[in-house]
């Protein structure tokens, strides 16, 4: 299905779960009023933030690290299956701008670290990515490492949160797409609540050129 469809039949979808989501004030939903303060499409460069060193596995057990993704551009974000808030917003946002990078003849790599790594096995995201029509070749899901790692990652690469929240199955954690350049470097970060993938494919266009 093409970016121009699911733009028309996305804004019918969306509309009814983000009047859900406006009266969250815990959990995932506290996080992304958080970071609802700052612009949608934000430069990083000034940052110097640059992907710290990580082996994860992806949807097919195969292990992936950050050397991996080196030579090419691609976009990160985190989310978990067993998410009861912003996940549900963000993975149909980032399903969007699959179909969006696809339609534009973008060689972009799209890459979610789960940050729910104990539950969130390799056949758990294979399922999830299925249910999203996520093209592999493209879209793939990170597991495979502790708590504790996916908690340092978000730090020390996307100056972000990972915390469990006591007495419930909710973690708290931002809710900001990624640019990473091709060398590593963490250059622009997105609403990954907002469904219009333009900014970010203009981004994209404009620094392959």
């Amino acid at each position: 299905m093409s970016y121009k469809l699911m733009k028309s039949l996305g804004q019918i979808k969306i509309l009814v779960p983000v009047l859900a989501f406006t009266v969250l004030l815990s959990g995932c939903g506290w996080l992304y009023h958080t970071e609802k303060k700052e612009e949608n499409d934000f430069d990083l460069t000034a940052a110097n933030l640059t992907i710290s060193a990580f082996a994860a596995e992806n949807q097919s057990g195969e292990i992936i690290t950050n050397e991996d993704l080196l030579g090419t551009p691609w976009i990160a974000n985190m989310v978990f299956t067993r998410c009861p808030t912003v996940c549900n917003l963000m993975t149909p946002n980032f399903r969007v701008l699959q179909y969006a990078l696809e339609d534009e003849g973008l060689d972009v790599k799209m890459v979610s670290f789960t940050v729910d790594p104990e539950y969130d096995s390799p056949e758990v995201l294979k399922k999830y990515g299925e249910n999203n029509d996520a093209d592999f070749s493209r879209w793939m899901f990170l597991t495979g490492y502790s708590e504790e790692e996916i908690s340092a990652l978000a730090t020390s690469s996307f100056q972000t949160i990972v915390q469990p929240l006591a007495d419930s199955d909710d973690i708290m954690h931002g809710t900001s797409f990624y640019l990473i350049d091709e060398a590593g470097n963490v250059i622009r970060k997105y609403d990954g609540l907002n469904a219009d993938p333009q900014p970010i494919i203009n981004d994209v266009k404009n620094y392959l050129r």
